[in-house]
């Protein structure tokens, strides 16, 4: 019976959608898009010294339709401070990257998506969500939307510290 039990349990929490791994390995690409319907509600990132790089994990929530999709292109270059912001009523859906081995950094470009009925609104910005080095994790509040991204790079640390722009929706 108790594996009966528990059985169900793993079957419910996979159908649920709440299974997370790294889209990435050290120094390679990654391209992440939640599936049609959904935004990402959860980043989290791991540092590693030797290798002077970040590995990424998402996860995605359904709100309903989504639509009118854009993507961003790369928007930052290496070394240099990253600002993002989805056009108009858009929130993030997705995320992609790649790595510089000798810039030891990262170049970045996002998904956008309208979600149907809804805007954002009462943005703020997070405070760093990282330490140089360190883990990074943003957990979306409920009723809330990434809209937007940013962070800088130091060359000593070969890191880049990240907030957010959230808002309601």
């Amino acid at each position: 019976m108790a594996g009966l039990i528990s059985g169900f349990f793993c079957i419910a929490f996979l159908i649920a959608g709440s299974t997370a791994g790294f889209v990435n390995d050290w120094d390679q690409p990654f391209n992440f898009n939640c599936p049609s319907g959904q935004i990402i509600n959860f980043v989290s990132s791991i540092h590693n010294n030797r290798k002077e790089d970040r590995r990424w994990e998402f996860l995605c929530k359904g709100v309903g339709n989504t639509h009118s999709c854009s993507d961003s292109g790369y928007v930052n270059t290496f070394d240099n401070p990253l600002v993002f912001k989805c056009p108009g009523d858009q929130v993030i859906t997705g995320v992609n990257s790649y790595h510089s081995n000798k810039h030891e950094d990262r170049r970045f470009g996002f998904q956008c998506c309208n979600v149907q009925g809804r805007q954002p609104r009462d943005c703020y910005i997070t405070g760093n969500v990282n330490d140089w080095d360190g883990k990074l994790t943003l957990a979306v509040p409920e009723g809330k939307a990434i809209k937007g991204a940013y962070s800088h790079h130091n060359n000593r640390r070969e890191d880049r510290l990240w907030q957010f722009e959230i808002c309601t929706l």
